[in-house]
């Protein structure tokens, strides 16, 4: 009989809606999952996590911010697959680097793209992006397009200033 093999993954933004669900998952599969969270302190978030099955033995936590990106390194380290559910949530212009909040997503996604590089390990990345990434709306925007694709994607120039008070990404849900 063939022995199953397990990987090492890492999500990040594992407290949030789809990472902890994912969280959840793999480890009940029998991976061991590296998660990261905004804060470890937040202890209902950490609480929900350890109380997944196989938690005890195959969970680690991290604490990283998407606005200080680097502190993702030592999660990612040792992974085979990394999962990128994390997000910024509301922004402060005067305590960050980023014009932003989109500007912030796309500087951390690069630089946890190239952490997954260095680590050597890492074989797939597999990024979610908050909806308004994409739109399945055609280009004269009267109807939707059969599916959503590559050609779907908004273009980065696009402004989102307008609407910062009504918008929300996926981890803005918890």
């Amino acid at each position: 009989m063939e022995e199953k093999s397990y990987n090492r993954v890492c999500i990040t933004g594992g407290s949030g809606f789809i990472g902890s669900w994912l969280v959840k998952k793999l480890l009940e599969k029998g991976h061991t999952v590296h998660a990261t969270l905004r804060n470890q302190g937040n202890t209902s978030k950490v609480d929900l996590l350890k109380s997944f099955p196989n938690a005890e033995n195959k969970l680690v936590l991290f604490q990283a911010d998407i606005y200080n990106p680097t502190e993702f390194e030592a999660a990612i380290k040792g992974c085979e697959y990394v999962f990128h559910v994390a997000t910024p949530m509301l922004h402060n212009t005067q305590s960050s680097q980023y014009k932003d909040t989109a500007e912030a997503a796309v500087a951390a996604v690069r630089i946890i793209a190239e952490a997954c590089i260095r680590s050597k390990t890492v074989k797939r990345l597999i990024y979610t992006a908050s909806i308004m990434s994409s739109s399945p709306l055609t280009e004269d925007g009267v109807c939707f397009k059969s599916c959503i694709d590559e050609t779907c994607w908004t273009p980065s120039d696009v402004s989102f200033t307008y609407a910062n008070d009504f918008t929300m990404s996926k981890g803005d849900r918890n």
